[in-house]
């Protein structure tokens, strides 16, 4: 777990009351990450999380966290979502974490 001002200090927001929010908007999307998979449709996506570095962009980072996300898609809105942190963005890191969360025969998109 982590602690409301432990995200802030990570993701770098400007004030607790952000992160609170944020933090509990986490928890309440991924309730039994571990009971049950997501199914329908299903969005695939990473991104580098932290305080921003000066003069750097995208994957030259070193000291942001590269988190893989998976959200179901409910309507027009995201439902149930999983994430991990992973050492990189290749197919041998990111096919595991898929394998595990999301349902045989969904629909995923990916931007790869």
């Amino acid at each position: 777990g982590v602690s409301a001002l432990g995200l802030q200090r990570v993701l770098g927001l400007g004030s607790y009351q952000t992160a609170w929010c944020w933090l509990h908007k986490l928890r309440r999307a991924m309730v039994r990450a571990g009971r049950d998979r997501l199914s329908g449709t299903v969005e695939v996506d990473e991104a580098y999380v932290g305080a921003p570095e000066e003069g750097v962009r995208g994957r030259e980072t070193q000291s942001k966290a590269l988190i893989v996300v998976a959200a179901q898609e409910e309507g027009r809105g995201i439902g149930r979502i999983r994430m991990r942190r992973i050492a990189n963005a290749s197919a041998d890191r990111l096919m595991p974490f898929v394998e595990e969360s999301i349902e045989p025969g969904c629909v995923v998109h990916t931007d790869g």
